[in-house]
């Protein structure tokens, strides 16, 4: 290739909006393996209980499980990208909370089953909110997933309103958060991305928190340790 080539090539790159093709190819990502997850899911279904033993539904329980974690770091990415636009309609409706938990421990409960956490909920059915569905899932997903890599035996959600907002809390029966994850407070207002974790994870969760505002009160995420089950606890509180 001729020095020319080169230079035309280079210019072509600088003209394509990378930013805009990474969002485009992790949505499609996101929809394969959204395939991929949902024909394991049939595949489990189909054999629950014949065809393959124990181990192997273990097994493949655990690999839905590593596939969903990776489909929640795609969805993280990309509603990121959208609200960076402009281009994610914050969608506030008076829905029940139980409505809510119901959802995500159905969505979670194979799961949790595949590393023997039990999920324990309380809520009370009357208790009705304005929260976009979608943000609220995927905070609470991210949570109890990220409970799951600590949790001993148990995960508990729950959902109780204070001082005017609603909090929908996860807790754990594991070590609790380290303290440097708890300095910040579930403040999170920025990515580190020049280590191996970059916190993405809580830093979605607290722009989705933030997303939902009443009036002056605007949301938030906070953090602490101990709880009804002494270990991690993450809330969301929502105005």
């Amino acid at each position: 290739m001729s020095t020319g080539d080169s230079r035309d090539t280079l210019q072509e790159l600088d003209a394509l909006d990378f930013t805009a093709l990474f969002a485009s190819q992790i949505h499609d990502l996101k929809n394969l393996l959204f395939l991929l997850l949902n024909d394991l899911d049939n595949t489990l279904d189909r054999h629950a209980g014949v065809g393959i033993d124990a181990d192997a539904q273990a097994r493949l329980a655990l690999l839905k499980y590593n596939g969903q974690l990776i489909n929640d770091k795609l969805i993280q990415m990309l509603s990121l990208y959208r609200f960076n636009r402009n281009a994610y309609p914050v969608n506030l409706e008076h829905r029940p909370a139980a409505e809510l938990i119901e959802d995500i421990v159905a969505e979670t409960s194979p799961l949790l089953a595949a590393k023997s956490i039990r999920l324990t909920s309380q809520v009370a059915p009357d208790l009705c909110w304005f929260y976009d569905r979608d943000l609220a899932a995927g905070v609470l997903n991210n949570a109890i997933h990220n409970a799951l890599n600590c949790a001993r035996s148990e995960i508990r959600l729950s959902a109780d309103t204070e001082d005017g907002y609603l909090i929908i809390r996860v807790e754990d029966d594991g070590d609790g958060f380290p303290e440097e994850i708890l300095g910040n407070g579930g403040n999170v207002r920025s990515l580190d991305i020049s280590g191996g974790k970059t916190g993405l994870g809580l830093y979605f969760s607290s722009v989705c928190a933030r997303l939902h505002t009443n009036k002056e009160r605007i949301g938030r995420i906070e953090l602490g340790n101990g709880g009804s089950l002494g270990g991690a606890v993450f809330a969301l509180l929502l105005p």
